[in-house]
């Protein structure tokens, strides 16, 4: 991974088991936290972990899941692996559902099948980071900042409710 990256890394190995997939979403909890992420934002890096790992444990071979949390200055990504014998089989709707579901939780995510191994990357970064990596704290009272994440909440509900809640 990016040398960059290493200083701020934590990893987690994680049986194929769906009952621990719990684990993963409390690192990632707090990694969220560590990250200066809001409640929402920690909630939606949550949601996405839980995809990450159901993509990984239904695509995988009965590997372990490797998982890397890179914590950046208010943004973190996660790179996800497993081995899968011969071509991970994904079903076309539950693919499409989860990716559905990262559009809506992650800024940018990927899903890659290649010799015998299965990698998914979600990177996420803190909304109130305007281009200069100064929080937006100077909104005037009364009014209402709008960030690039304005509406995932009403969009998280509409995917929640077409199957993506676990």
């Amino acid at each position: 991974m990016d040398q960059d990256h290493d200083q701020g890394r934590i990893e987690l190995v994680l049986p194929a088991d769906t009952r621990l997939v719990r684990v993963a979403r409390l690192v990632a909890s707090g990694v969220a936290t560590t990250a200066g992420f809001d409640v929402e934002e920690v909630e939606d890096l949550r949601i996405a972990v839980d995809e990450l790992c159901t993509a990984l444990v239904e695509g995988g071979d009965g590997g372990a899941l490797l998982l890397g949390f890179d914590l950046g200055e208010g943004e973190v990504t996660i790179l996800g692996t497993t081995t899968a014998t011969g071509v991970a089989a994904f079903e076309p709707e539950r693919l499409a559902l989860s990716r559905q579901i990262l559009g809506v939780v992650v800024d940018d995510f990927e899903l890659h099948t290649d010799h015998g191994q299965i990698s998914v990357r979600l990177h996420k970064k803190r909304t109130d980071l305007n281009g200069d990596g100064l929080t937006g704290a100077g909104t005037p009272v009364g009014r209402t900042r709008t960030t690039a994440g304005s509406g995932t909440r009403s969009r998280r509900r509409e995917v929640r409710r077409a199957g993506g809640n676990r």
